[in-house]
């Protein structure tokens, strides 16, 4: 069964410690590139926190930006 990549689904959170897991879910919700830049961002970051910031703050744009284009309709 094929799913749309770019698809959020309602009430989509983010679950896990370590930072590969919580990569491997933003793929999914991510695009290509956006996710490849994440990634190149995640490593160049030092500190888990920070990473884990990045990664939290992506998602939540993308909820926020796709939330916003909904009111638009």
């Amino acid at each position: 069964m094929h799913r749309n990549r770019n698809q959020l689904r309602e009430g989509f959170c983010l679950t896990g410690e370590h930072i590969p897991d919580l990569l491997r879910q933003a793929k999914v919700v991510l695009s290509a590139r956006q996710y490849k830049q994440l990634r190149r961002e995640v490593n160049q970051t030092v500190g888990y926190a920070e990473q884990k910031g990045l990664i939290f703050a992506s998602i939540q744009s993308k909820i926020k930006n796709r939330g916003e284009s909904r009111q638009d309709e």
